[in-house]
């Protein structure tokens, strides 16, 4: 994931906050005309992508995701998960190797 955080990192889509749980890392995944985002923060992420840790590619991440959210495991697509359409625009932008 080191690579993908990197990629985005450079293309501003990464930034440093703070949570309840101290100062976290965050993907932008969208911006609205009135200026507001949509974020997540990486320890999230890696919960729902983290099975293709060592190879983020678009293929794998557009895949299928199996992860445990509180007591409850679930699989689920890229599609599914509403992330799809933001894996698209990183393929767009060059965002992967």
């Amino acid at each position: 994931m080191k690579q993908l955080y990197l990629s985005l990192k450079e293309s501003g889509l990464m930034f440093n906050g703070n949570t309840e749980q101290g100062e976290v890392d965050f993907i932008l995944i969208e911006t609205y005309e009135n200026g507001t985002t949509t974020s997540v923060d990486v320890n999230t992420f890696e919960t729902l992508f983290g099975d293709i840790e060592g190879n983020p590619t678009y293929e794998a991440l557009s895949g299928s995701h199996t992860f445990k959210w509180g007591t409850t495991q679930y699989t689920m697509t890229a599609e599914e998960m509403g992330y799809q359409k933001y894996f698209d625009q990183w393929k767009e932008n060059g965002l992967f190797n």
